[in-house]
């Protein structure tokens, strides 16, 4: 074990909680004026941790009471640590990154004017074909790029959508400034603009009957090629309950949030909603989606998924938010015994629900208000005592480490800061920090799980057009997924041995994309917690 000090390379905010850790035994620690020389914080280190997740023995070093901006170093033993930053703002700059990061990922022409050495030509243009009847061609074209590849995905961006939506709505003051896209200049705030992106695209991809088809991909792997120069057929696979049920829910919520906007447009997604609910109601016997078996299709996009009942809720919370109408409160009334409300990832999304519910406005059932504030709480809880338990702060245990193990840290979070606004447990707001720090450089790997951000970043995620401009640098602003002890691709499992602690289950090379793989909805996660921590700046 290398004798280390590793820290939130970004730096930290002069207010919030700021922790670093030495990976050895430290007695005692110094914070060092990098202008100056000049010690200006001196402590004794807390532990030592032995860390299971990672097999380090951690010492902490807590210099939260240091709240004078400026930049600094850390001395402890012979070990001096990079130069780091306290200020008002440290997260400004990287949410604006993590917004545009789904800006490079659209699925259309990227202007030299906005992203620069990053631009490309128009992509997937052409008509695509439905798989099960091939003769019939759907215009599927705008959106974003699901992730490493080019399929885009329905649940994924439904998903996305509900992270910065709910972001918008609840801290819309964190989201003023341009992002320099190409609606910047437009009047709507740029959070909306990218919205507008993926709902445009989810519209295309509702049947008349109101029907949501589930995906747009491939059935053979692309090549690391650019946007442009994929020529891979893609398809238009069939409708599903778990599409239609998400599409529903966030079309929903963006009718309300662009109701002072574009009411046209406002209109639109209202009428797409109810039609994807009478879809859902004339088709009650719900089937999870899988491949259609005259194919290997590849599983990207798929996620299997056999419980309805989290999407279903996330529909009928949004509908009746937006409606008032108690059909669906009844509704409501028989799911959330059912449901997670804590949930904001794609197989799992009822904590969206559970958000409508509470921070919404029409009239509530009392004991399912305290049922599903009850949950939160216990889920925070159990979050801040998982932190207390790891030496770097991470709220996980050994287990947690899994494909998407950073979108997780974010997602956590997401509950920790909706427990926060109704218990205002400062022990809540101390665990978002301390995910933030892991995933901005203060974690076994010593490295900023964000391209473009801290003195030792992700240089090779899976994503295809980082590795396939010529430019040396991997986009920025995108956040991978992160260590994963499953290793469940082929170079990942015959690259780390299976003795390999679970938090080091991760290698920066394109070819790991169990790991390395770059996704909206990671970076949409982000931008919420990230925007939160701004606003209470504001």
């Amino acid at each position: 074990m290398s004798k280390k000090i590793v820290l939130n390379q970004l730096g930290y905010c002069r207010t919030m909680r700021k922790t670093a850790a030495f990976v050895g035994i430290a007695d005692d620690f110094s914070v060092v004026d990098a202008l100056t020389g000049r010690t200006v914080f001196q402590a004794a280190a807390a532990g030592p941790v032995s860390d299971k997740a990672s097999s380090d023995t951690v010492s902490v070093m807590d210099f939260s009471k240091l709240d004078r901006c400026g930049n600094y170093y850390i001395r402890a033993g012979r070990r001096r640590s990079p130069v780091f930053s306290i200020s008002e703002k440290p997260y400004s700059k990287l949410k604006t990154a993590l917004l545009k990061g789904l800006y490079y990922n659209r699925c259309a022409p990227l202007d030299k004017r906005y992203a620069g050495e990053y631009a490309h030509d128009p992509c997937h243009t052409e008509l695509v074909p439905l798989f099960d009847s091939p003769a019939k061609r759907l215009d599927v074209s705008g959106g974003w790029h699901d992730s490493g590849g080019y399929g885009k995905y329905t649940v994924c961006t439904c998903v996305t959508l509900g992270h910065l939506l709910y972001a918008y709505m609840l801290f819309p003051e964190s989201f003023t400034e341009s992002t320099d896209i190409p609606e910047s200049e437009s009047g709507v705030p740029d959070i909306l603009s990218e919205c507008r992106v993926g709902l445009e695209w989810l519209l295309k991809m509702q049947a008349r009957d109101g029907g949501v088809y589930h995906k747009v991909s491939s059935v053979k792997t692309v090549a690391i090629i650019m946007p442009e120069d994929d020529l891979t057929e893609q398809f238009v696979f069939p409708r599903s309950h778990q599409a239609a049920a998400c599409f529903c829910a966030v079309t929903s919520l963006a009718s309300r949030v662009f109701r002072s906007v574009d009411g046209e447009f406002s209109g639109r997604l209202h009428e797409a909603s109810i039609n994807a609910w009478i879809w859902l109601m004339n088709n009650p016997h719900y089937e999870p989606f899988e491949p259609p078996p005259t194919t290997a299709v590849s599983a990207a996009g798929d996620f299997y998924d056999s419980d309805p009942d989290d999407e279903m809720f996330w529909a009928v919370c949004e509908l009746y938010e937006t409606t008032g109408d108690k059909a669906f409160h009844d509704k409501i009334m028989s799911l959330y015994e059912h449901v997670s409300a804590t949930g904001f990832v794609n197989r799992e999304n009822g904590g969206f629900g559970a958000a409508a519910y509470l921070f919404g406005d029409q009239p509530k059932n009392e004991f399912v208000e305290q049922s599903i504030k009850l949950q939160l709480r216990v889920r925070a809880d159990n979050l801040y005592s998982l932190s207390q338990k790891s030496g770097y702060g991470t709220a996980k245990d050994s287990d947690d480490y899994i494909r998407g193990s950073n979108m997780y840290s974010m997602t956590d979070s997401i509950v920790l800061i909706l427990a926060y606004k109704i218990f205002r447990c400062d022990e809540y707001l101390q665990t978002v920090c301390e995910q933030l720090n892991y995933i901005l450089g203060k974690n076994p790997m010593d490295i900023c799980y964000v391209t473009g951000f801290g003195n030792k970043s992700v240089m090779h995620p899976h994503h295809r057009p980082s590795e396939a401009d010529e430019t040396e640098e991997p986009v920025p602003g995108l956040l991978v997924c992160g260590p994963n002890k499953d290793a469940d691709d082929d170079f990942t499992h015959w690259n780390i041995p299976a003795e390999a602690p679970p938090a080091k289950c991760y290698y920066d090379i394109l070819y790991s994309y169990s790991t390395n793989e770059a996704a909206i909805y990671c970076n949409s996660a982000a931008v919420f917690v990230t925007g939160y921590l701004e606003s209470l700046k504001s």
